[in-house]
């Protein structure tokens, strides 16, 4: 019998998780769910585009009340504001298994362990996406890197709030650090629309520091210039240019400082999440972050947002951070 297979949010990162479940491995079957038909129409459009191989069922709905009330793995990639109440309703709907959530989590510190405890109730095996940790490349450094590690991100518009997490999450997988302490001192007291309704976006520089090791990363206001990495230790550096065409460059003490190029390959949505989703089914486990470790980098990721949010608007009764 096929495992059922959900994806709740058909927006533009839905659509691309659904193109990847065409690649599963299993049959498997899929369901869809968006409040927006419009939404349904083009998630089922890009998933023809890829499904000449899939050989399981697919439907799409409108609610969350029409899904199987067993499920095998359930991914949400709502926005931020109704996550929770979207787990809620649900968790009570439906059996589910595994979850895979869509960062930035939730916009207010105690849904995070509103949801933990759901969770444990109902023993739902949880992740959140931040997929950096899958990729070979990271992994590899992962591995090599020793000493005090110094990680620094630039780029031009690249959502300091809605993508930072990301960059913390890789930061705490390359450092094995958990407790960082963030500072919101650098950040740009503008604070602008996010190019999705609803919500804010900020510009300007985050640091941060754990047990020796150093985290700095900013996005620019103004210009066009593509995400860069640059992560060093005393005796390596590492410089990387992620995109389409990612490279990364590497000098190291052992060889003179001498610089080598490599390409390396960073895969788009749709062709990470069957392999997520193929770990999971084969395993019971995968190597996104889990819930636990990822609220608590989420917590304070938040936290620090919030607080630049409240000296800004000088407000100290603000609960909520309206990043996506």
């Amino acid at each position: 019998m096929s495992k059922n297979i959900t994806i709740i949010g058909a927006g533009q990162l839905g659509s691309r998780h659904l193109q990847a479940l065409a690649l599963v491995k299993d049959s498997i079957c899929i369901q869809v769910v968006d409040t927006s038909q419009e939404a349904l129409a083009i998630a089922e459009s890009r998933f023809n585009e890829v499904s000449a191989t899939f050989s399981g069922k697919i439907s799409f709905h409108t609610s969350i009340a029409a899904l199987e009330k067993e499920q095998e793995i359930v991914i949400v990639a709502t926005g931020s504001k109704i996550r929770r109440s979207i787990i809620e309703e649900l968790l009570a709907h439906a059996k589910v298994k595994n979850l895979i959530l869509e960062k930035f989590l939730f916009v207010k510190e105690e849904d995070y362990s509103f949801v933990e405890q759901l969770l444990n109730e109902k023993q739902v095996a949880t992740w959140v996406n931040c997929p950096r940790r899958m990729m070979s490349l990271y992994r590899t450094l992962q591995q090599e890197l020793t000493g005090k590690i110094h990680f620094v991100v630039n780029g031009n518009a690249w959502g300091l709030g809605c993508n930072g997490i990301h960059l913390l999450d890789l930061f705490s997988f390359l450092t094995n650090e958990r407790s960082i302490q963030l500072s919101n001192d650098l950040i740009d007291k503008q604070i602008i629309e996010s190019k999705r309704p609803g919500y804010i976006e900020f510009t300007g520089t985050i640091t941060g520091h754990a047990n020796g090791h150093s985290f700095h990363m900013t996005s620019f206001s103004e210009g066009a210039s593509p995400l860069q990495l640059i992560i060093h230790t005393a005796t390596a550096k590492y410089s990387i240019q992620e995109g389409a065409t990612a490279k990364v460059w590497i000098s190291k003490q052992a060889n003179q400082w001498a610089w080598e190029e490599h390409s390396f390959t960073m895969p788009f949505q749709s062709q990470l999440t069957n392999i997520v989703v193929d770990d999971i089914l084969a395993t019971g486990n995968c190597t996104l972050t889990t819930y636990k470790e990822s609220a608590h980098l989420h917590i304070l990721f938040l936290n620090n947002l919030l607080a630049h949010l409240r000296k800004v608007n000088n407000d100290n009764t603000l609960k909520e951070c309206l990043i996506t």
